[in-house]
């Protein structure tokens, strides 16, 4: 009977801590502050579901932030051009939710397969809180190097209607105009017009372009920007400097290609040996084993 009063005091007490910190943690999220998201990019589904949680640890994170720290990560939103999805701080907090998303994934898996080892649960620990923390770094490279892609695949259109423009007697910022209005959508025409909009908001153009090399951080971005800066500089002719910009990109464009294309047969080997020639290895071997058979060897 004691036994039975023992167990009931303590499923009565492990349900009160479970509701004292549901309360407690629900009562802190309404505390929380919601983030202003008016003149920033809609969130996606991942983020959206998460994201009481991402506030709640930006809330509590942003306080305790360096600015060496803030300043690295606006670098790393801007390269990958997501800089109006999250802000440095809420970068942090997503970091620390993911490595708590993960942590908990990982204890219920061993829950589910029974394992109760202390060093299990540690090790899943130090594995999902390290999983966790750099899966937004690795999504960020990712997002940054699809990027960069479709920049580069890009430019030498945008460079193309530039030169038009600028030989058709007006100048490079009415050359940029034009080519945001005509050029193919993507991230490319959502930097120009980044950099048409601080030009109008009064930024000099030699330092709007240096602002739009630092957020893309690629060489032909710098090689494009250096050029019209120098051209500013010492009055030098536009059309010529930018259809020499236009023909090197596109020269380059095509040796990436060609690159990728000898790749291909290397990338190929690894599934081929690891899936595709082993299946026929083993349906030579069954014909070969019906043969000897046949044969009376075996």
């Amino acid at each position: 009977m004691n036994t039975n009063l023992i167990i009931i005091l303590v499923g009565v007490l492990i349900a009160g801590s479970v509701g004292m910190l549901f309360w407690a943690l629900t009562g802190f999220l309404r505390d929380v502050p919601e983030a202003d998201r008016n003149y920033q990019d809609p969130l996606p589904l991942g983020l959206r579901l998460i994201w009481p949680l991402v506030n709640a640890a930006t809330f509590v994170l942003a306080p305790r932030l360096s600015p060496d720290k803030l300043e690295k990560a606006h670098h790393t939103l801007q390269t990958a051009g997501q800089d109006f999805v999250l802000n440095p701080e809420q970068l942090y907090g997503l970091r620390v939710v993911g490595a708590g998303i993960v942590v908990a994934f990982f204890w219920l898996i061993l829950a589910m397969l029974h394992k109760q080892s202390a060093s299990l649960f540690a090790m899943t620990l130090v594995l999902g809180a390290v999983l966790g923390w750099l899966y937004p770094s690795l999504w960020l490279t990712e997002r940054r190097k699809h990027r960069q892609r479709l920049v580069i695949k890009d430019l030498p259109v945008f460079l193309d209607f530039i030169v038009m423009a600028v030989e058709a007697g007006l100048n490079i910022t009415g050359g940029i105009e034009q080519a945001t209005l005509k050029g193919p959508k993507g991230p490319l025409a959502q930097e120009f017009r980044r950099l048409l909009r601080d030009m109008r908001s009064g930024l000099a153009r030699a330092e709007a372009l240096k602002r739009m090399a630092e957020r893309m951080d690629m060489p032909q971005i710098s090689s494009f920007t250096g050029t019209l800066i120098q051209a500013d500089r010492v009055g030098a002719s536009l059309g010529a400097s930018l259809r020499v910009q236009a023909d090197q990109r596109r020269e380059e464009r095509f040796l990436r290609a060609e690159k990728l294309a000898l790749e291909a047969p290397v990338k190929m080997m690894l599934p081929l040996v690891m899936f595709f020639f082993p299946l026929i290895f083993l349906f030579l071997a069954y014909f070969i084993y019906l043969r000897m058979i046949q044969e009376g060897i075996l």
